[in-house]
């Protein structure tokens, strides 16, 4: 059952069987009053035959009989069952008695009985008992067949007192039950009743855990999700509002000079100071369109960290590609770039964001490294990685910068003017989001800049590996 009250669905579930049971109890117990009744009501035929064939002797040559009269009180009741009975000599004549009430011979055998349903002078529906008795004679035994019936009106109303009852017991007993149980789950439902109050009542920018222990074992999984949902919505939460206060300051700058920049080429009346100035605004513009989608990018990241991973790419061919797109940006900053792979390197990941990743690299290279310098990139497959490893013999960082030139809008002591400390940043947030890492090492030679960044291989590379 989707949907709907868990209290109606659990009473239902529980009660909707113990009513088919409550049928089939009432089906077998109805069965079985019939079959006592039925067995009552033999009992009392076969005694008032007996009764009867006791009675019935050889006298002057003639068989005679005298009817007592308590075989035919065993039969009074309330109901007033009309009863019959007969007598016949083995040629099927009617000694004494009805006729028509002949049933069934039960066998030659002395006291040999058997039951039939027949009707009786009004089609009324009758049970009754053919019993053998053995008469001795001067010229030998003869077989008399006594047959006595009873309709069945006592019968059926001792079926229903038995039945009746029976099943009023029972019935009694699933109402109880239904009744128990639903107080039972409305007591079992109060935790989870307390917990969905909790829910409520809590304000939009409180995470604190639930209290896992107050809930029954079966419910406990859920809350322990809930308050594992809850802590990674409160990190995520934590780590927009960070990014939005960092980038909030970072854009204020230069928003700032660019209005100052603005107002000074309005103010001034020399054409060249104002072709100055918006060269200046022009640069800033560019530097923040730059920042701009840098954020936008870490967005991404932040957003579409499940979907990352959804295709299989060639890092080697994805670095290569980008280290030509750059060329010329590299070539107008003064630095050579190198490029060297030891063949196809399969990762796990989207191919938009691994060029984002290695673009963001060589922008670092670029913006950082001064020229005239050297840079090399490499792709490099390990056992369960692929590495890249990027490095340039340029101007390079401090030991004690190195450390936090991972986190957002931080750079270098040393670095030059213009870049916003995003790139670095934007490549570990991309390769931790496909279950990579990064690291600063010191430079091989001691000089320059180098940043290693480590991808689990696909799971085909890293079978062969």
């Amino acid at each position: 059952m989707k949907g709907g009250s868990i209290r109606l669905n659990l009473l239902a579930w529980l009660t909707i069987p113990a009513l088919i049971i409550l049928g089939a109890g009432a089906w077998l117990s109805y069965q079985q009053a019939v079959r006592l009744s039925t067995l009552v009501t033999d009992r009392e035929l076969t005694a008032s035959a007996r009764m009867i064939a006791e009675q019935v002797g050889y006298i002057d040559g003639t068989l005679n009989l005298v009817i007592p009269p308590a075989a035919l009180e065993l039969f009074a009741s309330d109901s007033h069952d009309e009863v019959a009975y007969a007598v016949t000599d083995p040629k099927g004549t009617l000694i004494a008695g009805y006729p028509g009430l002949n049933g069934p011979s039960p066998g030659a055998d002395n006291g040999a009985t058997e039951f039939f349903e027949t009707t009786f002078r009004n089609e009324e529906p009758m049970r009754a008992v053919a019993f053998a008795q053995t008469v001795v004679t001067p010229t030998g035994p003869l077989n008399v067949l006594v047959s006595v019936g009873e309709t069945l009106k006592a019968r059926d109303a001792l079926v229903l007192t038995l039945w009746g009852r029976s099943f009023l017991e029972q019935a009694v007993l699933v109402i109880a039950g239904a009744v128990s149980i639903w107080f039972g789950i409305t007591r079992e439902l109060r935790p989870l009743l307390r917990l969905r109050q909790e829910v409520r009542d809590r304000r939009s920018d409180e995470f604190q855990p639930f209290d896992a222990g107050t809930v029954q074992s079966e419910i406990r999984p859920l809350v322990l999700a809930l308050n594992s949902h809850m802590d990674r919505l409160r990190s995520q939460l934590e780590r927009q509002r960070r990014f939005l206060d960092s980038a909030a300051h970072q854009l204020r700058t230069p928003i700032a000079v660019l209005k100052t920049q603005v107002g000074y080429a309005l103010r001034t009346p020399k054409v060249d100071e104002v072709k100055l100035a918006l060269t200046e605004v022009d640069l800033n513009l560019t530097a923040m369109a730059r920042m701009t989608n840098q954020l936008l990018t870490l967005g991404g990241v932040e957003h579409s960290r499940t979907q990352l991973q959804s295709e299989v790419v060639d890092l080697s061919a994805v670095v290569s590609q980008v280290v030509l797109e750059e060329a010329r940006r590299t070539l107008d900053a003064g630095i050579e770039v190198a490029f060297d792979s030891d063949g196809p390197a399969f990762v796990s990941g989207s191919h938009v964001m691994l060029a984002e990743l290695v673009v963001n690299l060589v922008e670092n290279v670029i913006a950082h490294a001064g020229g005239p310098a050297s840079a090399n990139l490499a792709v490099r497959r390990a056992v369960k990685d692929v590495i890249l490893r990027v490095q340039d013999d340029g101007v390079g960082v401090g030991d004690e910068d190195r450390p936090r030139l991972l986190q957002r809008f931080q750079r270098g002591s040393s670095a030059r003017a213009g870049g916003s400390g995003l790139g670095l940043s934007i490549v570990a947030e991309i390769a931790e989001s496909l279950g990579g890492s990064v690291e600063l090492p010191k430079p091989q030679g001691g000089r320059g800049f180098a940043v290693v960044v480590k991808l689990p291989a696909a799971p085909a590379l890293a079978d062969q590996g």
